[in-house]
C-alpha cells in the first residue's frame, strides 16, 4: 500500500508591528512596488499597503519569508485592494 502525503501550504501571516522611534516590521510582503523617503508601497498578495511619512527607509526586505523592516516617521497607513501601480506622471518624474 502506498501512502499519499500532502504538505499544507499556508499564506504568510499579514501583520504590522510599529515600534515608535525605532522601526516598523511588516509581515506578508510579496513584492516591493515603490520606495522613496516619503512613500513606500508594498504588495501583500491580494492587497497593497501604502505607507506615507518622512525619512522612510527599507532596512531589510526578505520576500521569500514575507518580511520587510522599515525605519522613519509614519504619517499614514493605507490598506488598498489590489496591486497599486505608479501613475505615468510619477514614472516620468521619479
Amino acid at each position: 500500500m502506498s501512502q499519499i502525503t500532502q504538505t499544507a501550504t499556508t499564506k504568510p501571516q499579514k501583520a504590522i508591528n510599529i515600534n515608535f522611534d525605532s522601526n516598523i516590521e511588516i509581515n506578508g510582503v510579496t513584492e516591493m512596488i515603490e520606495s522613496d523617503e516619503k512613500q513606500i508601497i508594498c504588495n501583500l498578495g491580494d492587497r497593497s499597503l501604502i505607507i506615507t511619512g518622512e525619512r522612510l527607509k527599507i532596512v531589510n526586505l526578505d520576500t521569500s519569508r514575507g518580511i520587510c523592516s522599515l525605519s522613519g516617521s509614519i504619517a499614514t497607513l493605507k490598506y488598498a485592494k489590489g496591486k497599486q501601480k505608479l501613475s505615468l506622471f510619477k514614472k516620468i518624474f521619479k
